[in-house]
């Protein structure tokens, strides 16, 4: 079980990964300019592009927090499972 979870905390920081780059992809074509590097703080500059954009950077703004969390859940599973195998 503590392998799975070291597993998923790796898949969840892939994840998180992947989808901050894409992020700041679609917030690059948006129209953010520099501020594409910090995609999250530069949202209502983003708002600001139209609807399509705007909603592409917030599905991956949704997708980079819950791949946060999940990894921050799986962490703590790991750490407890491992600690307890010993």
């Amino acid at each position: 079980m503590a392998a799975i979870s070291t597993v998923l905390v790796y898949l969840a920081l892939a994840g998180a990964a992947a989808s901050f780059i894409a992020g700041a992809v679609v917030s690059a074509r948006a129209g953010a300019g520099w501020l594409a590097i910090a995609w999250p703080f530069a949202l209502p500059r983003i708002r600001a592009a139209g609807g399509e954009p705007a909603a592409q950077v917030n599905k991956a703004l949704v997708a980079f927090i819950a791949c946060l969390l999940v990894g921050a859940a799986a962490f703590s599973a790991s750490t407890n499972l491992h600690r307890f195998a010993k």
